[in-house]
């Protein structure tokens, strides 16, 4: 069937045929660098979920080791404020012996000062010296009254 055409539309045709078997070349060239990109997107995507996949383990890793250290942190706090609150209630029961020992004393030192203020009132008095102290020589006061001068004797 090519016999019967003529040289011109030969050519033509011939023309034809290699350009659509370079179109061809070029599009299998094209078809084997998209089958290169479909591969390289595939493993893009592969890697990009292995790193989501990862990250999101990092991540719940991390979030555990925040709680834990929060969980931590709050039964220290909890336990030191526990030794706290034990301390101050310590220190309360100090500070109320304390004040009461003070109370204590100085109504010892009233009553003290009182009986010393009455002792030495009563005992003051040369009555009371005399009465309790007259038998004891080096205690005993001798007052200033002296005896009477004998009477004078009438001579004559």
């Amino acid at each position: 069937m090519t016999e019967d055409l003529t040289p011109d539309v030969q050519g033509i045709l011939d023309d034809h045929g290699e350009r659509i078997g370079s179109l061809e070349r070029w599009r299998d060239g094209v078809d084997g660098k998209l089958d290169d990109i479909r591969h390289e997107l595939g493993a893009v995507r592969a890697e990009g979920k292995e790193r989501s996949a990862v990250s999101a383990a990092a991540m719940e890793r991390q979030s555990r080791d925040i709680q834990d250290l929060t969980r931590q942190l709050a039964e220290h706090t909890g336990a030191q404020k526990e030794r706290n609150r034990l301390e101050q209630a310590k220190l309360t029961k100090a500070r109320i012996a304390e004040s009461r020992w003070k109370k204590r004393a100085a109504i010892c030192g009233l009553v003290f000062a009182v009986f010393g203020a009455v002792g030495g009132t009563l005992l003051s008095s040369q009555t009371w010296d005399d009465f309790f102290f007259a038998n004891v020589p080096f205690l005993h006061r001798h007052h200033g009254i002296a005896a009477a001068p004998p009477p004078a004797q009438n001579i004559g």
